[in-house]
């Protein structure tokens, strides 16, 4: 699966693990948040991440977020914008730094959006048309909305947040 960082492909370190969690977990591994909350986490020896659903509130991952250093937020469909207020919820109100990973089904015509919420990378299916992904990150220069990023303002326009 392509990961887009920046708009160019990078390689993934992290391993997506569904099921039964190998005991011990290799590094990098990528756990279901409802496996998280059964594990001990202070027991983990590295940093961790996790595949949070759009169904749950954030501050489910308080308890979590000093192991972790990627979230991964999915889309299950293209309309479907939960994981958006979740990303930005997750950079704003819980300070969140580490990676931020949108996976599922996205247009590249959301690319800016996931960026602008605070998404560092984006888990691309086979099948996409990653020039398209590219070419969308640089589809607009300003925005009329304020975002998770430290940008310039529009001379005139207020930004209401």
């Amino acid at each position: 699966m392509p990961l887009l960082k920046n708009g160019e492909i990078i390689s993934d370190p992290w391993t997506l693990i569904e099921g039964e969690l190998p005991n011990p977990l290799s590094p990098n591994t990528i756990v279901p948040f409802a496996s998280l909350s059964e594990m001990d986490i202070d027991a983990a020896s590295q940093p961790l991440g996790v595949l949070f659903p759009c169904d749950q509130d954030i501050d489910a991952l308080k308890p979590f977020l000093s192991k972790l250093a990627l979230i991964a937020l999915n889309f299950p469909a293209f309309k479907d914008g939960r994981a958006f207020s979740q990303a930005r919820k997750i950079r704003e109100q819980l300070k969140f730094t580490g990676e931020l990973r949108a996976t599922g089904r996205m247009l590249s015509d959301q690319y800016q959006f996931l960026i602008r919420t605070g998404f560092t990378t984006v888990a691309l299916p086979e099948t996409a048309n990653i020039h398209s992904w590219q070419q969308a990150m640089n589809d607009f220069t300003e925005a009329y909305q304020p975002s998770i990023l430290n940008e310039k303002r529009l001379s005139g326009l207020r930004w209401k947040v």
